[in-house]
Formats: structure tokens, sequence, C-alpha cells
């Protein structure tokens, strides 16, 4: 089995072998080459590659979060889909990838798809800083330092730092639009399957609402991940309710909980309809961060005007 796996990773150098030493996770890593196959894992990772123009180096995408489209065709944008979550081990040592890019830790799962094994086989990886044990709460910083690093391994610079002025320049038109009003009070739902899943202080939500003007419900709370009854949403009272679109939580029936139930139904936010829909890939660390959150602040200023 491990045989075939060194096999399936082995790739006929196409350019010429340069090693690059680059940082990620707070630990200095080595590709023999410029990387000429990439597997994007989580959707986010996918976008980040795309935006710096990889082209035809991104040879597969894997768990797409909220384009549902992609997953029925089995294509994101033109990169073949080849797994609707993670893949197995087989199916990404059968990519003969030679860099994997991962969006989340829960990318590289323990044995076989795991960071050190992947490197054994002459696979580099990168996680996005955003996913890393050892992260600090400056997710701006982190996304600059993805772009800054991805761009330098695909060898796209200068559209990497074109990227990230972009990224400082919606940052800048946003701190702009804050006013001296009370900051709204902005409950995030991520999930509604099995409870009200929300995120504390930890969070990149509590940042990026902060960034907008806003301030996160909970955002008091010292953890990242948490799940509110519908009582203590309910004495809470928000000013304003943030819904992740995702194929595996849709918006929509976010929506219908809200309207329908008994207790959640008598929200502020619910009954005057300030719901405000993002795509989930939207809602974590990515180049999009800077528009999104310039976005969430013209909206907040919409709901807070006389």
């Amino acid at each position: 089995m491990f045989r075939w796996l060194l096999v399936a990773s082995c790739l006929a150098a196409t350019v010429p072998a340069v090693a690059q030493t680059y940082e990620n996770c707070g630990k200095a890593r080595t590709i023999d080459r410029p990387p000429q196959r990439i597997v994007a894992l989580n959707q986010h990772s996918a976008d980040t590659l795309l935006a710096l123009g990889v082209g035809p180096t991104l040879i597969g995408i894997a768990y797409i979060d909220d384009d549902g489209a992609a997953i029925e065709h089995g294509a994101y944008r033109g990169v073949p889909v080849i797994s609707k979550l993670y893949p197995s081990a087989e199916v990404l040592y059968a990519q003969q990838a030679d860099l994997v890019v991962g969006g989340f830790a829960s990318a590289f799962a323990p044995h076989l798809s795991s960071r050190p094994v992947l490197a054994s086989q002459g696979i580099a990886s990168y996680l996005m800083e955003s996913g890393c044990a050892s992260r600090s709460r400056d997710f701006f910083k982190h996304i600059r330092h993805d772009l800054t690093t991805l761009g330098a391994l695909v060898q796209r610079q200068a559209q990497a730092q074109h990227l990230i002025a972009a990224l400082d320049t919606d940052l800048a038109a946003t701190q702009a639009l804050h006013g001296s009003a009370k900051p709204l009070s902005v409950f995030y739902l991520d999930s509604e399957a099995d409870g009200l899943h929300s995120v504390g202080k930890n969070g990149f939500i509590t940042t990026l609402l902060s960034t907008a003007g806003a301030r996160n419900t909970f955002g008091d709370v010292d953890i990242a991940r948490l799940s509110i009854s519908r009582e203590t949403l309910l004495d809470s009272d928000p000013d304003v309710i943030l819904l992740a679109d995702a194929v595996w939580s849709p918006a929509s029936r976010k929506r219908q909980l809200l309207t329908r139930d008994p207790v959640l139904s008598q929200l502020r936010a619910v009954k005057q309809n300030h719901l405000i829909d993002i795509p989930f890939a939207h809602l974590v660390p990515t180049l999009a961060s800077g528009r999104v959150a310039l976005e969430l602040a013209q909206r907040f200023k919409q709901i807070q005007a006389p």
C-alpha cells in the first residue's frame, strides 16, 4: 500500500528543480521545485489560489462549502471537484500533487493524509494561517501572510501584492464608514441543524464584525465555538442576525427556523427582518475579507439610519 503511495506521488519534473523554503504555522518548510500540480482542500483555499492566478496548475478541489452547483456538476470555476468532503488518502495521492493547500486543520487528517506523511512522500503542504494551532487573533495579518507566501510559492508575487493592496484599501474604506453611533449587536448563526451554533471571542467572526463597526453578541465568551439556547438568544436580543449560507446549512433553512419558531420569532432582528446572508466561504479569513467587512459596514449603517 505504502509503496503504491510512493509511486503515485512521484511527478516528472517539467521545470528546473529549485528548492524553496517557506514559513507556515511557525515552522520552516521546503518544497523541491515550483509546484506544477496543486490540490486545494476547502473552498476558501481554492479561492486564494485562483485569485493568485495559478491557472491549470490547480488540478483539483475538495470540500466546497457554499456552491451546490459546483458539487452537482463536479467542477468549481473550471477545476475538477475531486471529493464532496475531504478526499480519502487514495483519492488524494492519485492526484499526484506536489503541493496540497488546506483551509482548515481538519484538511490534514491523521495517518496517510497528515502533513508529515505527505512530506515523507515528497508532497509539500500549506495550511492557511488562520487554521494553525498557534495562530493569534490578528486574522488580517494571517491573510497577508497567506497571500505573500503562496504568491511566492506559485511565482505570482506581483499578484499577491495587488491582492494585499486591495484588501487594505477595503479595510481603510470600512474604517472610514464608522460613525459615533453605538455598535450594533450581531448574532452569528453558523448552523442550526443541532442547536444554534455560533462563535465566541476567539473566532474570526468577532474580528470581522468589529472591523465592520459592530460587535459579536457573544464576543465576550473566551472560546472559539459555542452553542446558544433559544432562551439565551432571546434574552440577548441582538440587533442583527448574520446567517452563514452553506450547502450543509443553507441560510434559507435558518430563516425558516427563525421565523417559525415560537421563541426565535420574537427576536427584534427577526421581526424587523435585520437578517443578513453571507456565503460561508466569505466568513472565514480570505482575500475577500476586506470587501466583506466593507459590505457589512454599509449594511449596518443602513440599519442604523433613522
